[in-house]
C-alpha cells in the first residue's frame, strides 16, 4: 500500500497501517511447488500455501520452514511423502517467498518488530493454513528454525496435532551452538543493529549470489551443505535468498534468538520422532539430542554424515522412518479419529434424515386442520337455523 511521497527521496511512502504482500510473480524463478492457495492470519499477514494430494488416505503432513528457507529444502522428501500417500501442506514462512508481512518491512524492517516474527507467531501462521485447508489433525514437521515453530504450534493447539517430526533443530536459541560455539550468539545484536540501520552494508555480498556453482562451492566450505547435496539442489534456495530481505531475515534470526520452548518439552503427550544430523554444524547432532531426551516417549534417528541440509540429503530414509513410525506411532490414532468422524457423521446424517422426514409429515397436517376448522362453520349454521325456528315457533304461540 502507498501512503504518499518522501519529498526528500522522491519515492512513494509505504502505509505501515496495511499488510504488505509480494507480488504475484516474486517466487517464480525458484519455487519448486506453486503456492496456489493464500489464507490471511489474525494480524493481516497474508499467508501462501501449497495442497499437495489433499486426497489422499494417509496420515496429512504440513511441513514448517527453516530460517531463510524456501521449498527447496523439501523438494525431495515432499514427494516421497506423496508416494506414500500423506496429503502435504507447504506454506512459505511470513517475508519469505509468496508470503506478506503484518506491514511494508522498510528500510532496514523498521517497521517491523520481533513479535511480528516471533516463533509464537509463526507457529499460529501453521494452524491458520490447518484452518484454511480444512484440515482437521496434521502431523508437524519442522526442519531447523522449524522446529522451534512446529513446538508452539504444539503449544498452542495440540489437539490439532497428531505428532512431531523435528529435524536438525533446537527448541531454543540455536545462536549458542553455531558452529559448536557461543561467540555468534554474544556478536549476534552488533550485526543486527548494523542491518538495522544501515542495511546496505550487505548488498554487495547479496549481488554475488545466484550461480550455483559458486553458492554451491561456499555452502561446501562453510559444512553447512552435506556430501550428498549437489549444485542443481541448492540453487533454487540461492535464488530464493536472493530476493529475500535481508534484515528481515535477521529480524527473524533475533526471533529465534529469543525464544525456548524447553519448557513445553516436558509436558509433549503426542509421539514425537526426532531427526538428528551427525556433521551438523549449524544445530549439533547434541541439540537433537537434548531434545530426544527432555520430550518423554520420544525417538531419536540419527543420520551420522550428513549436514544441516538433511532433507535433501537423504529424502529416502527419511522417509522410511517416518513410513515406520507413522504405522506405529500415528495411524492408529488418526485411523480411530477418522473412524470416529465417520461414525459420527452417520449419526448426524441420520438426524438430518429423521428431522426432514419429520418435517414432510408435519407438512401434511395443515390440510386435516383446515377440514377440521369447516366444522365450527356447521356448527354456526345449524344454530342459525335452530334460532331462526324459535321465533317463528313463538309466533305461532302467539296466534
Amino acid at each position: 500500500m502507498i501512503r504518499g511521497t518522501d519529498p526528500r527521496r522522491r519515492r512513494p511512502v509505504p502505509d505501515t497501517d496495511q499488510p504488505w504482500e509480494p507480488h504475484a510473480t516474486a517466487d517464480a524463478s525458484y519455487a519448486l511447488f506453486r503456492k496456489e492457495r493464500r489464507v490471511v492470519a489474525d494480524d493481516g499477514t497474508p499467508i501462501a500455501y501449497t495442497f499437495r494430494n489433499p486426497d489422499g488416505p494417509a496420515v496429512p503432513v504440513i511441513f514448517a520452514n527453516g530460517w531463510s528457507c524456501s521449498d527447496a529444502y523439501w523438494g525431495k522428501l515432499l514427494p516421497e511423502l506423496e508416494r506414500r500417500g500423506h496429503p502435504c501442506l507447504l506454506p512459505d514462512t511470513r517475508g519469505h517467498g509468496r508470503s506478506g508481512l503484518p506491514r511494508d518491512p522498510g528500510r532496514g524492517a523498521r517497521n517491523l518488530t520481533v513479535d511480528d516474527v516471533s516463533m509464537n507467531r509463526i507457529g499460529r501462521d501453521l494452524i491458520a493454513v490447518l484452518d484454511d485447508a480444512g484440515v482437521e489433525r496434521a502431523l508437524v514437521m519442522g526442519h531447523s528454525m522449524g522446529v522451534q515453530t512446529a513446538l508452539e504450534a504444539y503449544r498452542q493447539a495440540p489437539e490439532r496435532l497428531l505428532g512431531l517430526v523435528l529435524i536438525a533443530g533446537t527448541a531454543e536459541n540455536p545462536a549458542k551452538t553455531f558452529y559448536g560455539q557461543s561467540i555468534g550468539d554474544r556478536l549476534f545484536p552488533v550485526g543486527a543493529a548494523v542491518m538495522r540501520w544501515f542495511p546496505e552494508v550487505l548488498s554487495p555480498v547479496w549481488m554475488t549470489i545466484g550461480p550455483a556453482g559458486v553458492g554451491h562451492f561456499g555452502a561446501r566450505l562453510a559444512k553447512a551443505a552435506g556430501p550428498k547435496t549437489t549444485a542443481e539442489d541448492l540453487h533454487p534456495y540461492l535464488l530464493h535468498l536472493k530476493t529475500t530481505d535481508p534484515a528481515v531475515m535477521v529480524l527473524t534470526a533475533g526471533a529465534m534468538r529469543a525464544h525456548s520452548a524447553t519448557d513445553l518439552l516436558g509436558s509433549i503427550a503426542a509421539p514425537v520422532l526426532v531427526i538428528a544430523a551427525g556433521a551438523d554444524v549449524f544445530t549439533p547432532a547434541r541439540c537433537s539430542e537434548d531434545l530426544h531426551h527432555r520430550i518423554p516417549g520420544s525417538e531419536l534417528v540419527t543420520f551420522p554424515a550428513a549436514g544441516h541440509t538433511i532433507p535433501i540429503e537423504e529424502p529416502e530414509g527419511i522417509g522410511r522412518a517416518i513410513d515406520d513410525f507413522v504405522a506405529r506411532r500415528v495411524a492408529p490414532v488418526h485411523d480411530a479419529h477418522v473412524a470416529a468422524r465417520g461414525t459420527k457423521k452417520a449419526a448426524t446424517a441420520e438426524k438430518s434424515a429423521t428431522r426432514k422426514s419429520a418435517k414432510k409429515s408435519a407438512a401434511k397436517k395443515p390440510a386435516a386442520k383446515t377440514t377440521a376448522a369447516k366444522k365450527p362453520a356447521a356448527k354456526k349454521t345449524a344454530a342459525k337455523k335452530t334460532a331462526a325456528k324459535k321465533p317463528a315457533a313463538k309466533k305461532t304461540a302467539g296466534r
